[in-house]
């Protein structure tokens, strides 16, 4: 019985010790193909404020006049808060200070926002929002 029960163990510990090489394998890789610090091709300040675009346009379906207003709202804050990340990069004690000064750009981006915006899709913007809080995920307008 003992001789069972050793090597049922055996078995168990050799099988486990595999599947834990392979596990490692996959990992090993999947880091080779994102290398830290290498997450993503970073977008131009013109990429980032067409994303923002894209992003409220799927939220609302924009108007052919509003998208070029939105995308001069964004743009501006993006190459604002740009400004402001390069001036406080490599500065990790100031990274409160960037926040507060940032903060009050993306205020006005979505006021400005909403002012272009009919009132129905704000309705559709709102309701957008709370799912997405609820889901924790970012909305279309709280994006650098």
């Amino acid at each position: 019985m003992k001789k069972v029960i050793v090597l049922a163990a055996s078995l168990w510990t050799a099988s486990v010790s595999l599947n834990a090489q392979e596990i490692s394998k996959k990992s090993i890789a999947a880091k080779a193909e994102h290398p830290k610090g290498e997450h993503k091709e970073k977008l131009t300040p013109e990429q980032r404020a067409q994303k923002h675009v894209d992003d409220l346009n799927s939220e609302v379906t924009l108007t052919e006049e509003q998208k070029p207003k939105i995308y001069n709202l964004a743009l501006e804050k993006v190459k604002k808060v740009d400004e402001i990340k390069a001036k406080y990069k490599g500065q990790p004690e100031n990274k409160e200070t960037a926040k507060k000064e940032i903060e009050p750009i993306r205020k006005t981006f979505r006021e400005n926002v909403k002012s272009v915006l009919t009132a129905q899709q704000l309705e559709t913007l709102k309701a957008k929002h709370k799912e997405k809080k609820a889901a924790g995920k970012p909305n279309a307008l709280e994006q650098d």
